[in-house]
């Protein structure tokens, strides 16, 4: 026995005509059983159901005229309707399931009750749960194509999800993590857009985060190294409502971009009040750095040699507070400016660096190389009695012993360059008073 396909017909049986109409406008299915109604004349003849071979007639071909058949009746059977409250507590019950079997490591099954829970064939709200759910669990397992995968479908199934700002955010992440920095940007810019739908508990949630989406454009653009946009982006933050650590992160953000710009007039201004206004902070540091370089690209020599030997002479400046961090930053600064000025053939100003360098810290992986520049300045300066003072100190370290510290490679081979430029001063000097000797006689 099959059922009748669903369409518009009419039955001879006045008494079944209008709840039959109530039954199709409610989507129900009819089947045929028994003996043929009493026929009304009056009335238009019942469309006879399908062949037994499938859509077509009995004989198989499409389009065949049908006999009406009178040796049936028509019943009403009801489609069988969802248990929504059914199904949620069936997917919720699957989400636990397969999140704890996702903590335990096993990762395959717990996949395999998330696509149980997401096959419920109604779209319920806890659904979202669910997907919301898979996108956490994946991006904290650094599967972040499947994290991204899947809270893309949870805005896709739910787009006026209350959840939409937090989910564009962690996409934005998600992409800028996996290089997809333009697309970071685009969904950043989602986190804004979905934020102006927030209801009025959620407005000052979610004001804080279009904040941050904000701040993560415009970093993003600076990691695109497009300068311009990122600073015009860091430029209108800076005139926002910010906290102190925010204001000071944009700020630091926006001498940076001057500096890369090439705005480098424009950046001594900036560098001077940020070291002014924030005495100690972690980027003061790289702040005085980029100010001593600022000045030493605008071919203000003397500003930039006072700057460092300034820096490198305050062992007990507030940037000691910063401990290795400020001398990663004295260190590549002193080196950076004395080497430039070496190479330019100011042999003066890069022996004050280098001099200032060697007494700021008297471990040998700091101080020889130093010292080694040192002597190739008093040899550029004719000065071959201080440059021979200078490698015997390497040579000939005060005590001689360093304890449990560890000199790598580099520091060693230095000292065996110090030999071969004592040795060569050595015989030039020898040389020299050999032909004064000989000179004279």
């Amino acid at each position: 026995m099959k059922p009748y396909r669903q369409m518009n017909f009419w039955i001879a049986n006045p008494g079944l005509n209008n709840f039959l109409g109530l039954a199709l406008a409610c989507s129900i299915s009819v089947v045929s059983i028994g003996s043929p109604p009493p026929v009304d004349d009056h009335a238009p003849a019942p469309v006879a159901p399908y062949g037994e071979d499938g859509e077509d007639g009995e004989d198989g071909e499409e389009g065949a005229e049908l006999e009406p058949r009178e040796d049936r009746v028509v019943i009403i059977e009801p489609k069988k309707i969802l248990d929504k409250q059914a199904a949620s507590a069936e997917i919720l019950k699957y989400m636990e399931l397969a999140s704890s079997l996702w903590r335990s490591g096993d990762h395959e099954l717990a996949e395999e009750y998330f696509s149980a829970a997401l096959g419920a064939p109604a779209r319920l709200p806890e659904k979202e749960n669910v997907l919301f759910a898979m996108g956490e669990l994946y991006r904290e397992s650094g599967k972040h194509p499947k994290a991204a995968a899947a809270y893309e479908r949870l805005v896709e199934e739910f787009p006026n999800s209350r959840r939409a700002p937090i989910v564009f955010m962690e996409l934005g992440h998600l992409y800028r993590e996996m290089g997809g920095l333009e697309l970071a940007i685009s969904k950043y810019y989602m986190v804004l857009n979905s934020s102006l739908n927030a209801s009025v508990d959620q407005v000052e949630k979610f004001r804080r985060l279009s904040l941050k989406a904000k701040i993560e454009i415009a970093k993003t653009h600076m990691d695109l190294l497009d300068f311009e946009e990122a600073f015009r982006q860091y430029d209108l933050l800076s005139r926002l409502d910010l906290d102190p650590i925010e204001h000071r992160s944009v700020r630091y953000r926006v001498c940076h971009l001057l500096y890369n710009m090439g705005s480098y007039q424009q950046a001594v201004s900036k560098l001077k009040h940020f070291l002014e206004e924030y005495k100690v902070s972690p980027q003061s540091p790289e702040i005085r750095y980029l100010l001593a370089k600022s000045y030493e690209k605008l071919n203000r020599k003397p500003d930039a040699l006072r700057e460092v030997v300034l820096i490198l002479k305050r062992q007990s400046s507030p940037d000691t507070a910063l401990d290795n961090d400020g001398d990663y930053w004295k260190q590549r600064m002193g080196n950076e400016l004395a080497n430039e000025f070496y190479q330019q053939g100011d042999y003066r100003s890069a022996l004050t660096i280098y001099q200032s360098l060697a007494k700021y810290n008297a471990t040998p992986n700091w101080r020889w190389p130093a010292i080694h520049q040192i002597g190739l300045c008093f040899e550029r300066l004719g000065l071959p009695e201080k440059a021979v003072m200078a490698y015997q100190e390497i040579l000939d370290p005060e005590n001689g012993d360093f304890g449990d510290q560890e000199l790598d490679a580099g520091i060693l081979s230095l000292r065996e360059m110090a030999k071969w430029r004592l040795d060569h001063l050595n015989w030039e000097g020898d040389l020299v008073a050999r032909l004064n000797v000989l000179g004279a006689r």
